[in-house]
């Protein structure tokens, strides 16, 4: 067994610190270098707080570190939704994720990018994924993300959800079995104790269902670095640069 490339993902900015370090200094001391990417939050362009994306803040300590950004599509209480509803956030989803980057900027890196939906999947406030949701927001994430860049930037859909929701994990599959897209799973599973990155073992990290995407990550602890950071491993067993690290982006340096 292999171990992947470190990633971090939280819900405070990478701007923020604790202990007298920054986050970049405890993720690069939780993996013991500076993670690959990091994870957060996108949910609509007039949305705030520090849980949500703040580019102003976070553009340039990213940009200094050459860390991918990971954009996540945060409207967990929704996704056991309607179709509507899925359509809905996902435009602001993607008009979130272009007016922060910029047109020009994710033209000048590709033309496809990756964004994972939340999916907690634990409680009813937190509930899992509904096909119908997962239907229209994965449509209207590519359809919205092409008409409103005249078809230069595409950003695909992927989900993030609990090794053992299988609720979600199937949802995803019918939806696909009705030809719905999926570019990427993200798994939890806490499996081990502490933050030291283990091994990757499929018989740990893999949902039961068989999922019609591959699985990118693995978040494998959770509450890391003064409980500033989520802890994350690429899967080394896929072809990872091609199917995830080149459909994220370092984002632009601001003046």
């Amino acid at each position: 067994m292999a171990k992947g490339f470190p990633g971090a993902d939280s819900s405070n900015p990478v701007s923020a610190s604790a202990g007298g370090q920054s986050m970049i200094e405890l993720a690069t001391g939780v993996f013991g270098q500076a993670p690959l990417f990091w994870g957060r939050y996108f949910t609509s362009p007039t949305t705030g707080g520090t849980v949500e994306y703040n580019h102003l803040d976070e553009n340039n300590i990213l940009a200094k570190n050459n860390i991918k950004l990971l954009p996540i599509a945060r409207q967990t209480t929704h996704v056991a939704g309607s179709s509507a509803q899925g359509s809905s956030d996902a435009t602001d989803n993607v008009d979130d994720l272009i007016q922060t980057l910029g047109i020009n900027f994710l033209v000048s890196q590709g033309n496809q990018f990756l964004m994972f939906l939340d999916v907690e999947g634990s409680s009813d406030t937190e509930p899992s994924l509904s096909v119908a949701y997962y239907e229209g927001w994965a449509q209207t994430l590519v359809e919205h993300s092409k008409d409103s860049t005249n078809g230069r930037v595409t950003i695909l859909p992927c989900v993030y959800g609990r090794q053992g929701d299988t609720t979600t994990w199937n949802a995803l599959t019918t939806a696909a079995q009705h030809g719905i897209q999926c570019s990427g799973a993200w798994v939890a599973r806490y499996f081990f104790e502490g933050c030291e990155m283990p091994e990757w073992d499929d018989q740990i990290v893999m949902p039961a269902v068989s999922l019609p995407c591959s699985v990118l990550l693995w978040q494998y602890q959770e509450n890391c670095a003064r409980g500033m950071i989520d802890a994350n491993q690429t899967n080394p067993n896929v072809d990872i640069k091609t199917l995830f690290l080149s459909k994220l982006v370092v984002p632009p340096m601001i003046a």
